[in-house]
């Protein structure tokens, strides 16, 4: 019996009931559309970007970050030993869409151009979602391009991309560095602001700042549960007003496994050791070292239900707040905003800074109502760069009040 049930659950898709409810409206079209993120060092970003546009893909939406790795340096005066400390580096967070069916295609070349298969380059990753905008992603003609592109890289597959939303300063340094000691891989993070945590908690939210650290990791797949517990523990995320977390899927990518700096003693690092093994292995269930069944210090009853969905929304400054209470209204608990710019093919650098991203986290009962009231009040089908994308989100906590 309960094999059954989570069987069903399994198969359940959020998103993919929102792609049918609204193909059958047939108000808006929902395009099943891939969504590419490239993690990049900012000196190497205007090579990505050119590969972007060189393949008929006009549209990138930036969003700025910093990548955290443990820099180890040898003791001072000679003493025996060394020192670790964290080094962050500024990244540029490319994502753009593309059709699914070309997804896998568009990676190859943009591992090509950064060189994304060598530890330190960069992380780079492909999900699956539903997509509202004017226009569907182009069909790439890729006979007409270089043929000198490898179309048999390794990439890893069954990997979760985690996504922890903190509402305390330093909270975001402190869960890189949970991550960096575990070897899950190289943290992201980012920056923006988030008013639902602080509406819900009255007189106390004096206390708790609008503006939030996000920290991004991407992790395997069987591992997902017992690092997310281990990093609510660490955040202590059980107790009101200091943040969630919450998980997506990954179809495929390669991540950045370079999480130490310094001086090498050998031919190959650990790292490319590391990398190696997960390209020949295709997956990274080799590495897994965590139990499940250990992490048990949190409150099981405040994970929120299973099959939620992450709804993100694109568009202009002044139409955010308008946006977050339609979707409030709706059934969301509330979005947390980043600042994005735009970057148009055909044109020099398009900066438009009031361009935001809201994201809602939502759970699959009242996800078709949010869809329905953002797409409602946005400016979708109207203005090219504003979108509305649908991902499930398998798993999702909070501290309810």
């Amino acid at each position: 019996m309960n094999s059954d049930n989570s069987t069903v659950q399994k198969d359940f898709s959020p998103s993919r009931a929102v792609w049918k409810t609204q193909l059958d409206k047939g108000t808006h079209a929902p395009h099943r559309v891939s969504r590419i993120t490239c993690i990049v060092n900012k000196l190497f970003s205007d090579k990505i970007v050119e590969q972007i546009f060189s393949l008929g893909i006009n549209t990138i939406f930036d969003e700025t970050g910093r990548t955290t790795r443990e820099f180890i340096s040898p003791r001072s005066f000679g003493l025996p030993g060394s020192t670790i400390k964290m080094q962050s580096t500024p990244v540029d967070v490319f994502r753009f869409t593309v059709q699914r069916k070309q997804a896998r295609k568009v990676m190859d070349y943009l591992v090509k151009a950064g060189d994304f298969n060598i530890p330190g380059r960069g992380t780079i990753f492909s999900q699956d979602l539903i997509e509202f905008t004017k226009k569907e992603p182009p069909f790439i003609a890729f006979e007409e391009m270089e043929n000198n592109v490898n179309h048999d890289i390794p990439y890893l597959r069954k990997l979760s991309y985690v996504i922890c939303v903190l509402s305390v300063t330093g909270s975001g340094e402190k869960l890189a560095k949970v991550a960096l000691d575990l070897g899950v891989c190289v943290p992201l993070i980012t920056h923006g602001i988030s008013n639902d945590l602080r509406d819900q908690l009255g007189l106390i939210r004096i206390t708790i700042s609008p503006e939030k650290e996000v920290v991004h990791l991407i992790m395997p797949e069987q591992d997902t549960d017992s690092i997310i517990k281990l990093l609510l523990e660490e955040g202590r995320l059980d107790r009101p007003g200091r943040g969630f977390i919450y998980q997506t899927p990954i179809s495929f990518g390669l991540i950045d496994s370079r999480m130490r700096v310094g001086r090498q003693q050998y031919a190959a690092s650990m790292e490319q050791i590391i990398a190696a093994i997960d390209q020949i292995k295709g997956n990274t269930f080799w590495r897994k070292r965590l139990d499940t069944t250990g992490a048990d210090a949190v409150d099981e009853q405040l994970w929120l239900p299973n099959d939620n969905c992450e709804i993100s929304v694109v568009s202009e400054e002044d139409a955010e707040e308008h946006l977050k209470y339609a979707g409030m209204k709706a059934g969301a608990t509330g979005s947390t905003v980043s600042r994005l710019k735009i970057l148009v093919s055909g044109a020099k650098e398009l900066k438009v800074s009031s361009l935001v991203q809201s994201t809602f986290s939502v759970s699959a009962e009242k996800t078709n109502d949010v869809v329905d009231a953002l797409l409602q009040h946005s400016a979708v089908g109207i203005k090219h760069s504003e979108r509305v994308q649908v991902l499930d989100s398998p798993a999702a906590y909070i501290h309810t009040f």
